[in-house]
């Protein structure tokens, strides 16, 4: 159940965009088992002067269409897991259009208890509300 934040240029065109944050998704699911359905994205467009990307570090050549990807997710994939990751994004970045040196990405893990999906349960907790039996009525 990964949440994915895509900051773009604004200057993009939405299919390019939108291309991101397939590679993104798809690179999840072929590399980490997430599930196809479990796509949570947000994606967020800066004017080129609202992004303050250095253009060469660490020995890359980025140029204007550069873009930032942060992947929040549970913990527990492996070292070789997140390198895939890592390449199946950018494989398919630059298969959309973009140059490779252009795709940064990082990657936060946090446990069950970190998330809510909503009512105010914590993740680990609304699973296990979900195995007790409803109490019978009287």
């Amino acid at each position: 159940m990964p949440l994915a934040r895509i900051s773009v240029p604004a200057h993009l065109a939405p299919a390019k965009i939108r291309a991101l944050a397939d590679a993104v998704h798809e690179g999840l699911v072929e590399t980490c088992g997430v599930p196809p359905k479990d796509r949570f994205q947000l994606v967020s467009t800066y004017a080129r002067e609202m992004m303050f990307i250095d253009p060469t570090f660490p020995d890359v050549a980025r140029t204007p269409d550069a873009s930032i990807i942060e992947i929040l997710f549970l913990e527990g994939r492996t070292v070789d897991q997140k390198r895939n990751l890592f390449r199946r994004i950018a494989d398919r970045a630059v298969s959309a259009g973009f140059s490779g040196d252009d795709v940064m990405i990082a990657l936060t893990e946090n446990a069950l208890v970190d998330w809510s999906h909503g009512r105010g349960l914590a993740f680990g907790d609304r699973h296990a509300a979900m195995t007790i039996s409803p109490p019978s009525t009287r």
